[in-house]
């Protein structure tokens, strides 16, 4: 299995499940993970997640909300929400007028 962590330098790295000689957490919480050579963090922040998501399409629309724009149903452009559909219910997302630009050229925003 591969896990996405970070290595000593800040950088996301692929790393196989097989190679983490062991983990452990430190007071805060924060867990580490030793390998043979290297020494990693798991990805706990939605900035080093947003990192890891960019790449796939996903937008940063405010500092705790990273949302997938291809999985946006409606946007209401007089509230400037988003409505994604889980499962179970429907989640609204406010969108700054700043990020309604970026959900444009998906097609998303303002329709």
């Amino acid at each position: 299995m591969q896990l996405p962590l970070l290595n000593s330098e800040g950088v996301i790295r692929w790393v196989d499940g097989q190679d983490i000689l062991y983990l452990q957490t430190d007071g805060s919480g924060d867990v580490t993970l030793f390998a043979y050579d290297e020494t990693y963090k798991a990805i706990s922040t939605v900035k080093e997640l947003f990192r890891l998501l960019e790449p796939a399409g996903f937008v940063r629309v405010d500092r705790g909300t990273v949302v997938n724009p291809s999985r946006i149903d409606s946007f209401d452009p007089l509230l400037n929400v988003a409505r994604i559909r889980t499962s179970e219910s429907i989640i609204l997302i406010s969108v700054p007028e700043r990020m309604l630009g970026i959900l444009k050229l998906f097609g998303t925003g303002g329709e």
